[in-house]
């Protein structure tokens, strides 16, 4: 028998995973619709080409890449140029340099044809310590009508130009988790957040990726939360993401980053049931 709650929280967690991960055989669903064994192939055929009569995009449903980022150590660092000397006087020194960004916000409209829904098809380990790294699998489906570029290379730094003084400008995609109380918590907030970002631009081949209507591509990433709840409890996690174009204005000892957010509509994705647990005696030493 278990000897605290905590422990029976956990299995109760575990358990909801496993409900999860379960298939039901398709042969269920058939029959509650009415349809017998001896039907049943010449139902998946009709229901096929009438997808495909009414749907064209599914033509060219199919995953189209995959990036593999758990072992990749992303460069995000960029330069700019040295600091001018300080000027000193009897009053002190001034000197230095200056830095800082603003983001242009906005909103969706509906009329866009532009869509994303990005999907998380699972999270190992499904028991989430806030101060260790987990990996998340991303699904970035083109759910829209037409075409969608997107960035996708995991070093910002490789966009940079040769000379640390030249603006320049890029986009940023990153792919959120974001946490959700379960359904029977009446909506309780559940603080956990964390993100990874991929990078992009025109003028480097290789970086950017144009996403056809029902196409899509993978991602797995290792990342820690930036935000989780302060106690153990039993949530989901969702996909998500936010989309950028940046420009980089780098100038004598800092820089300014002016980010305009971008509004592809968002698809509705289903969440995954995970274990947030305390975090581990070693990130809490002792006074």
């Amino acid at each position: 028998m278990p000897s605290n709650s905590f422990e029976l929280q956990r299995r109760a967690c575990a358990s909801d995973v496993q409900t999860v991960r379960s298939k039901v055989p398709p042969a269920f669903f058939l029959s509650r619709m009415g349809i017998t064994q001896g039907t049943e192939m010449a139902f998946i055929w009709r229901i096929a080409w009438i997808s495909l009569f009414f749907f064209p995009a599914l033509l060219h449903a199919q995953e189209v890449k995959y990036l593999g980022l758990s072992s990749t150590q992303q460069r995000t660092e960029l330069r700019h140029p040295p600091s001018p000397p300080s000027e000193c006087n009897g009053g002190g020194c001034i000197g230095g340099g200056m830095g800082g960004g603003s983001v242009a916000d906005g909103a969706p409209d509906q009329r866009d044809p532009h869509a994303l829904g990005v999907y998380l098809l699972q999270v190992i380990p499904t028991e989430i310590r806030p101060d260790e790294p987990f990996d998340p699998e991303f699904k970035i489906l083109n759910t829209g009508r037409v075409p969608i570029e997107l960035p996708i290379h995991p070093h910002l730094s490789d966009l940079q130009p040769a000379d640390e003084s030249v603006a320049f400008s890029y986009f940023s995609f990153a792919l959120v988790v974001q946490g959700e109380s379960e359904p029977e918590s009446q909506g309780s907030y559940v603080p956990a957040l964390g993100f990874v970002e991929l990078y992009g631009s025109h003028e480097h081949d290789g970086t950017m990726i144009e996403l056809r209507p029902g196409e899509w591509i993978r991602v797995r990433a290792t990342l820690k939360l930036h935000t989780w709840p302060a106690e153990a409890v039993c949530a989901r996690l969702r996909g998500g993401f936010w989309l950028r174009k940046n420009t980089y204005r780098p100038q004598p000892g800092g820089a300014f980053t002016d980010a305009q957010n971008l509004y592809p509509n968002t698809a509705p994705t289903p969440s995954i049931p995970v274990h947030f647990l305390r975090a581990s005696a070693a990130a809490h030493p002792k006074k």
